[in-house]
């Protein structure tokens, strides 16, 4: 009895100290001081500094800048402590965070547990999710390790270039700087020549000129002689003294006659004209004779070739005899003469466009401007015809092209019967001929002569 009686009474006092625990007496809560002055009372609380301020410091320490990224606590009453406040509890149940939950990925109490268990989530222990974590973060620091080994080799690789780089630049420098000495001394060199030369050339022309104007001087005399010759022959022939005048007239005629000979082969110098191979229209036209012959072999294809000089200033004449011309009763059969704008060439080769092209049909009638469907044409890139009646080439006929590239005009004759011409030629043109392929039983062959 009396043992139950005691440990009743030891019941009734610790009931009695445990109602007393209960009992709290209010205490008001103190606002702690300004941690940076010290002077005033705090009146924020920043959670990412962990700093109790005043209005002053606070808005000292947290620009702009940094009031976006911290969190300042304004205090209220009553006053709660921000330190106090246990981050390892559930924010939910107010329970210690224990476990981690995968699907949710977040850290979770036991009361959370049971929820995640009923909707099948996978729960991990905080010693295994650390383990995960950790694989995780070495796997992270191999990745960052193999691109630090990575960045050195490239920075090692790049110092090394960057050295290589130099000394080639120093290289190239000094190359440079010895070829330009030499270019220098080159040139120098070839000043002293060239000006040398240059006044060789002055000496040389001016003997030159001193020959032409003695030469001009010479037929001057000669002319004057004619003249008297001329004279002397009026007189004989007034006084008919016949066998005289026949001797002196015959010696001048002769005289006269030669000149002429000279002067036509001082032209054809002068000329030089030869057909070119390359612009030669799918290779159609044979050439012979150092590139003065043109025939077409062909009885399929007509062919067309151009000449190797460039007229575009001062007076030409291109002359071409007809060598061998089929049976003139075939109307097809044709030998076409004329020029060709030199830029169009490549066009007429590749393409064949007769663009730009000035020539002479010898099958039709002059009666406008045309082209090769016989249409006509406003800027007169083909043939202007202004001679009436048909042009029957013969054998051996002689056919003449005459050039005024100052005046941009072209003429045409055959055995020195004009046949009329055309105007407002290109800056540049070439001679060109357009043979037809074989009808009768001779080929197209031409010569320049």
């Amino acid at each position: 009895m009396n043992k139950s009686r005691s440990s009743q009474k030891k019941k009734q006092k610790s009931e009695g100290t445990k109602r007393r625990r209960d009992i709290r007496i209010p205490v008001e809560p103190k606002i702690p001081q300004c941690e940076v002055c010290e002077e005033k009372k705090a009146d924020f609380y920043c959670t990412e500094c962990k700093v109790h301020y005043c209005q002053n410091c606070e808005s000292e320490v947290h620009t702009s800048f940094l009031k976006k990224k911290h969190k300042e606590f304004i205090f209220q009453e009553p006053y709660v402590s921000q330190e106090k406040t246990n981050s390892n509890l559930c924010d939910k149940h107010n329970k210690e965070l224990c476990l981690y939950c995968k699907d949710d990925n977040e850290l979770i109490c036991t009361k959370c547990y049971v929820n995640c268990r009923i909707n099948n989530h996978s729960i991990l222990d905080l010693d295994e999710y650390s383990n995960e974590i950790s694989e995780k973060i070495k796997i992270i620091l191999n990745k960052i390790k193999n691109v630090e080994i990575q960045n050195n080799e490239i920075m090692q690789k790049s110092f090394e270039l960057k050295n290589k780089f130099k000394i080639e630049i120093q290289k190239l420098s000094n190359l440079i700087e010895n070829q330009s000495d030499l270019l220098i001394q080159k040139i120098q060199k070839s000043k002293i020549n060239h000006l040398n030369l240059l006044l060789k050339v002055g000496i040389i022309s001016d003997t030159k000129f001193d020959q032409i104007i003695n030469k001009n001087e010479a037929k001057q005399k000669d002319l004057n002689k004619t003249k008297k010759q001329i004279k002397t022959m009026k007189k004989l022939k007034k006084d008919k003294k016949i066998i005289k005048l026949i001797r002196e007239s015959k010696e001048i005629i002769e005289k006269e006659e030669e000149i002429e000979i000279l002067r036509l082969n001082q032209s054809k110098k002068e000329t030089g004209e030869e057909f070119d191979p390359k612009i030669n229209r799918e290779n159609q036209i044979k050439l012979k004779n150092k590139n003065k012959i043109a025939w077409n072999p062909s009885s399929l294809k007509y062919g067309s070739i151009c000449g190797k000089k460039i007229y575009s200033r001062g007076k030409h004449q291109i002359k071409i005899k007809i060598d061998q011309f089929p049976n003139t009763k075939n109307e097809i059969n044709y030998i076409n003469l004329g020029v060709i704008k030199t830029e169009n060439m490549e066009n007429l080769i590749k393409n064949g466009e007769y663009e730009g092209t000035y020539y002479f049909h010898n099958y039709l009638n002059w009666d406008g401007k045309i082209d090769s469907q016989k249409k006509k044409k406003e800027n007169g890139n083909y043939i202007l015809e202004k001679y009436s009646e048909k042009i029957i080439l013969k054998k051996n006929d002689i056919f003449t092209i005459s050039l005024d590239m100052d005046k941009k005009k072209i003429s045409f004759k055959i055995n020195e019967k004009e046949l009329g011409g055309w105007e407002n030629l290109p800056e540049k043109v070439n001679f060109l001929a357009t043979l037809d392929y074989q009808k009768g039983e001779e080929k197209n062959q031409i010569t320049i002569i």
